[in-house]
């Protein structure tokens, strides 16, 4: 609230050209010459929409700015449907592929816009959006082709868990009927595809027919995927009215017993199924959503979730907000907890807005923090 949101306000908004910076050097000034992806453009018009409906940065202008200008940069820019994938600096199209993972963040940041601003027209951008995607890139297989026109294998679930928050988000925002349907069909693919229960781990990556992709990449489990599906299934309980699914307790009992590198107390990148460590390097997002996982457990009055909560908060402010530009991160460590980042990338702060968000709404400080936003 008076750090994070300020700084990126600042900092990470191109005055010159318009839009969101990519990224900031280690002590926060301009990067140039980056090309900026449309999802780092809509995760930050949605954590300033979403902090000024919570009454915590008045950020609605800047989000709205940004909106209005990514619209006319990217939605069917060079005459097909659509967003592009990614800009130029000056706001050129630099890449004009159609990427699913985009396009989830751009309902996530209109369903946020329109809660924010009351205005319905972003709604039906969203409409518009989610039509583009079962128009052309709805999959006959199940869930969503990866692309129109880039990169088609491996199928991955990420960018089907980041539309599975964003279509929550917009039906609790705008009551889409077509965006509950789409959330219900996810959750199907999840259940058939993404979730293996035998082991409590979700699978990143799959050939044409959602089988598991072959070789190592069948392999890849990522501890912060884990947790980032158990608070999503957690939601899709509470937006839904559906019972909980035991995988949302599972999947982070998972990551917390053979997720955590020793030697540092973060989550490893990725492990195998028998939970053998493929990478043990450790990014930001992957500790905010652990802790924002945590936090939200904690309500089930476990001791050991409040532990849990608190080795992710160590972890934090330990490592990747420990001595870095205020309302920055160091954003990777490798597996000996070395720094290993030579920027701060923009796309981190929708994590660390989520994490932050949910202690919050649920924390023991929830009530100080609403007085502070006031």
């Amino acid at each position: 609230m008076q750090t994070a949101l300020p700084f990126w306000a600042a900092h990470g908004w191109d005055d010159v050209h318009g839009g969101f910076r990519e990224s900031v050097a280690l002590d926060g000034s301009a990067i140039a010459g980056e090309r900026r992806r449309v999802r780092v453009q809509a995760r930050q018009i949605y954590v300033y929409a979403r902090a000024h409906h919570e009454g915590w940065f008045d950020g609605l202008g800047l989000a709205e700015e940004a909106a209005t200008l990514l619209r006319q940069r990217a939605w069917q820019v060079d005459g097909a449907p659509g967003w592009v994938h990614q800009l130029t600096e000056t706001g050129d199209v630099a890449s004009p592929v159609r990427d699913l993972y985009d396009h989830a963040f751009i309902l996530l940041a209109l369903a946020w816009l329109g809660r924010a601003s009351g205005d319905a027209g972003w709604y039906d951008l969203a409409d518009e959006t989610l039509a583009f995607l079962d128009t052309e890139l709805a999959d006959p297989a199940g869930g969503y082709r990866e692309s129109m026109a880039g990169q088609q294998w491996p199928r991955r679930q990420n960018p089907h868990m980041h539309l599975f928050e964003a279509l929550m988000a917009l039906h609790e925002a705008s009551g889409s009927a077509q965006a509950l349907a789409g959330v219900h069909a996810i959750k199907d693919l999840f259940d058939r595809v993404f979730y293996d229960s035998k082991t409590a781990m979700v699978h990143e990556f799959f050939n044409a027919d959602w089988g598991r992709a072959a070789g190592d990449l069948g392999l890849v489990v990522e501890p912060g995927h884990l947790c980032e599906w158990a608070w999503l299934l957690h939601e899709y309980q509470r937006i839904g009215g559906e019972p909980l699914d035991p995988a949302a307790i599972a999947l982070f009992e998972t990551a917390m017993r053979v997720g955590i590198n020793p030697r540092t107390g973060l989550l490893n990148a990725a492990i195998n199924p028998r939970g053998e460590v493929l990478d043990s390097s450790s990014r930001t997002w992957m500790q905010t959503e652990w802790l924002r996982t945590a936090v939200m457990l904690c309500q089930t009055g476990s001791p050991e979730t409040s532990a849990h909560a608190e080795r992710a908060g160590a972890g934090l402010l330990g490592y990747h907000l420990h001595e870095t530009v205020a309302g920055g991160w160091i954003d990777q460590f490798d597996g000996n907890g070395c720094p290993r980042s030579d920027r701060i990338p923009a796309s981190t702060l929708y994590h660390a807005f989520g994490g932050v968000a949910e202690c919050v709404r649920l924390g023991p400080g929830a009530d100080r923090a609403s007085g502070m936003a006031q």
